[in-house]
């Protein structure tokens, strides 16, 4: 009796344990997730990935870790410097900085008492190419109805030149003061784009030759101009990619040198490097201040992340987000390395190409945890 009661106490012992070694639904699902991260898969609406910068894993890794500080400029002749074609006085301004204008856009109007004289000279030179070419015209028929003289139709054919020429001075000088009468000057753009800067004011007193009074640059032409110390410029050649890092945006856009300037600053010892932008921000304008990362081929099979794609979960695990051919995201656990220049390099989990979350990941994460 006493041996079979002690055989049903280790048997319901033995059920006992046996049930306390499974858990319940909700504990199952934070154990798969916390082992198998690939469990997190999902896919973000279109208004989700806008925040999200996605790019194919290369090996590439910061250029010794330096960064250079430098701005976003106008690209060699996409900017126009407007100045007064003649001396005057402003009479109006009709543009402001931001706006867009086409070729032709009055941008100011100037009074010009100097205009009198071009436009007169104009027609002075119009009056005298008229004159030449009637006389021409008659010593040619002359000579062929045996009544002229050769030498007085080469002379007025030679005074027919110099008229024509007189004449394309006069419309070249005519041309900066446009069509009109007076003193008025209507100055106009001379390419499309938008307004940089306005210096022009209205009354004030302008020269010819001066400094620009508007400037006008084409938004579509822009690159960021870096400074780079002279004992290091030996570091920097066409063809290296880089990062440029948008603080006003908030965001990071690729690229690579485009080239480097021949020589340095006296001053501040430093040279000038251009770098041109992969893909052009929609915001992007001249004049923001940038932070330019300077990227080098990695060493064979090595491969390199920003530190803004790895999250860190419990247990000290690593995990990125890959992007799948269907558009999904799964979350990958990964292995890293040694860190330099905002980025950290990967030991195991991902193969080059593979396209991952660069910045963003955190947004992913959350609409992943909604799922478990």
């Amino acid at each position: 009796m006493f041996e079979r009661g002690r055989s049903l106490l280790m048997v319901t012992l033995l059920v006992l344990l046996a049930g306390c070694g499974k858990s319940g639904p909700d504990s199952s699902g934070t154990a798969n997730a916390a082992t198998n991260p690939a469990a997190k898969d999902l896919k973000l609406t279109e208004a989700s990935r806008k925040f999200l910068a996605i790019e194919p894993v290369g090996g590439v890794e910061p250029a010794g870790g330096h960064a250079y500080f430098g701005r976003v400029a106008f690209r060699p002749k996409a900017l126009a410097a407007i100045t007064a074609p003649f001396a005057g006085r402003i009479a109006s301004v009709l543009v402001e900085p931001g706006q867009r204008v086409r070729v032709g856009t009055v941008l100011f109007t100037l009074e010009s008492a100097d205009v009198l004289s071009v436009r007169a000279s104009l027609d002075q030179a119009r009056i005298k190419l008229r004159t030449a070419e009637e006389l021409f015209a008659r010593q040619t028929e002359m000579v062929k109805r045996g009544v002229g003289i050769e030498a007085e139709r080469f002379e007025a054919e030679m005074k027919l030149r110099e008229a024509r020429a007189e004449a394309e001075r006069a419309e070249g000088n005519a041309a900066l003061a446009g069509p009109g009468s007076g003193t008025l000057v209507s100055v106009r753009a001379t390419v499309d784009g938008v307004v940089v800067a306005v210096k022009a004011a209205r009354g004030a007193t302008v020269q010819p030759g001066g400094d620009p009074l508007v400037e006008v640059g084409d938004p579509n032409a822009l690159w960021v101009v870096g400074d780079v110390p002279e004992n290091e410029a030996a570091q920097v050649a066409k063809g290296i990619k880089a990062q440029v890092q948008i603080s006003a945006l908030n965001l990071t856009a690729a690229g690579h040198v485009a080239g480097i300037a021949p020589r340095s600053d006296p001053e501040t010892r430093r040279a000038q490097f251009y770098v041109e932008l992969d893909r052009t921000p929609a915001d992007l304008r001249a004049g923001l201040l940038v932070r330019i990362l300077l990227l080098s081929r990695a060493a064979a099979g090595e491969l390199w992340l920003p530190v803004t794609a790895v999250l860190l979960k419990e247990g000290g695990r690593r995990v990125v987000y890959v992007e799948e051919q269907d558009g999904r995201f799964t979350a990958r656990e990964v292995e890293v390395g040694d860190g330099r220049g905002g980025q950290v390099r990967v030991l195991k989990g991902l193969q080059a190409g593979e396209r991952v979350v660069m910045r963003g990941a955190l947004l992913v994460d959350r609409e992943a945890e909604q799922l478990l």
